[in-house]
């Protein structure tokens, strides 16, 4: 898979842009605030339609426009297609893969790409929303069968509150056979996923840390056994915890059991990352669960992921930069920024492109 150039317009800090890749290694440089970042997220967007920071079409729009509009050439499975992803403020987005309209899962069937940036430290340190968000981002890609999953579990769940929130006069939720339909087999699929990413994540932080340990280990919402990891298991424990439950969603008003509850805890050198982690080991556990997300992308999807990788360097020290570094050449195409001098390691392998007032040059 590769991307061979990008025209952005009115995206972010971009009034119009264009550029063409190299096959390899892509390194943009610039001071901070010059659209490094922006360009990445523009690549991510052009190709799952919806940016890695979470971020809502409406404010990607550049100041003072009312729409944007990013088209790219990419190759995919030997054939290049062209790929368009626009916004207008107050209105709908709308994608189209050689010049036919095509939805957001089509994006995703096709494409594949893995990114990271300072702010990934929020992963294994910030909101469990942020490591859900992940959770969803990356599965599905991998499996067809999770977005969709994904798709009906959010339906029923935002059914599930609007009915919590009405005079019902104590009558059962008539969701809840649903939710645990959809629920359960979306927990199935993040459990193994989840635990054949910890093996890789874990190989990839002692690696770049020099031998230190990690440990990430799944924490579903529905308590689950060593035992429960059949579907009807998972099925009776989420139907047994909502019955719990059942009065405390009533009073509140809310479905407060299921995989929108789900979270993941990281633990660096037998600690919580959250509260005793420094910033270069949760850049770091970020980082190697990052590369860990595109190694098993690459063996499920049979095709290797475009890798975005912003300002990697960022608060790690010298020995993990150079052992980062080292890794990069099991890689395809890479797409890396930095507002500090390039690695000469990386020169030799790339191309190198300057980012200054919205403008994009290649040295």
């Amino acid at each position: 898979m590769q991307v061979q150039s990008l025209n952005l317009v009115s995206f972010r800090n971009f009034k119009s842009a264009s550029v063409s890749f190299d096959s390899g290694v892509n390194i943009f440089h610039g001071r901070n605030g010059a659209g490094k970042s922006n360009l990445l997220e523009a690549l991510f967007v052009l190709l799952l339609g919806r940016s890695m920071r979470g971020a809502v079409d409406a404010v990607m729009v550049k100041d003072g426009a009312g729409v944007y509009r990013l088209e790219g050439e990419v190759e995919l499975e030997s054939r290049v297609h062209s790929l368009a992803v626009a916004y207008q403020t107050g209105g709908r987005k709308k994608i189209t893969i050689d010049k036919v309209s095509a939805k957001v899962s089509e994006l995703f069937e096709r494409c594949s790409v893995v990114s990271t940036a300072p702010l990934d430290l929020e992963i294994p340190a910030g909101a469990p929303s942020k490591r859900r968000e992940f959770l969803n981002i990356y599965l599905s890609q991998a499996s067809k069968r999770y977005l969709a999953l994904l798709t009906d579990y959010y339906k029923v769940q935002e059914q599930k509150n609007s009915f919590l929130k009405q005079d019902t006069e104590g009558l059962e939720t008539p969701y809840d056979d649903l939710l645990i339909k959809f629920g359960s087999a979306l927990m199935l699929e993040r459990l193994s996923f989840l635990l054949s990413l910890a093996e890789r994540t874990v190989f990839h932080y002692e690696q770049i840390s020099g031998g230190q340990k990690l440990t990430m280990t799944y924490v579903p919402s529905v308590p689950l056994g060593e035992q429960d990891t059949t579907l009807e298991k998972i099925e009776a424990r989420f139907r047994e915890k909502l019955v719990r439950y059942k009065d405390r969603e009533r009073i509140l008003q809310t479905a407060l059991v299921g995989p929108h509850r789900d979270d993941i805890d990281f633990q660096i050198g037998g600690y919580p990352a959250r509260s005793h982690g420094s910033q270069g080991e949760l850049r770091t556990a970020a980082v190697a669960l990052k590369l860990a997300a595109f190694e098993y992308l690459k063996q499920i999807r049979k095709i290797t992921p475009i890798l975005l990788l912003d300002e990697i360097f960022a608060e790690l020290d010298n020995s993990r930069k150079e052992k980062l570094i080292e890794s990069f050449g099991e890689f395809g195409q890479l797409f890396l920024t930095t507002a500090s001098e390039v690695p000469p390691r990386l020169l030799d392998r790339g191309c190198k492109f300057t980012i200054a007032n919205g403008t994009i040059a290649r040295e």
